[in-house]
């Protein structure tokens, strides 16, 4: 490896697509697509907040912006959250694999997130 990932542990919090018996994609009543959520916790990975946006008093913190690596081999896609020390990202865009720049091997899978923490939940606020 390239880059030493870190020593992070984030819950990957995958949202699996139910398919039907032919492999098609089974709807709600609404005519979107059902998934099962799959909590799995994958270790050895590296996390950071890259921005912060505040509210207007600029004491709560009410966005946070993440970027992060994940070990190669991981299954992640761009409907997936990640939570970081308690903190839940909602993936921004595909999870890219990032090649070895000595090989064509996978180095790691690079993630950007965003976190909106909810004002009616006291709990959730980070005070600054």
């Amino acid at each position: 490896m390239v880059f030493e990932l870190g020593n992070h542990t984030l819950i990957l919090h995958r949202r699996v697509p139910v398919v039907d018996g032919n492999g098609h994609p089974v709807l709600d009543a609404y005519g979107r697509r059902e998934i099962t959520p799959v909590d799995e916790t994958v270790t050895g990975c590296d996390w950071e907040v890259t921005e912060s946006i505040e509210d207007e008093s600029a004491v709560t913190v009410v966005r946070l912006d993440g970027r992060g690596m994940l070990p190669p081999g991981t299954s992640a896609a761009y409907t997936d959250a990640v939570t970081w020390n308690g903190i839940k990202f909602e993936l921004h865009g595909p999870p890219r694999p990032v090649a070895d720049i000595s090989s064509d091997a996978v180095d790691h899978i690079a993630l950007t997130g965003r976190s909106y923490l909810d004002s009616n939940n006291p709990d959730s606020r980070e005070e600054g």
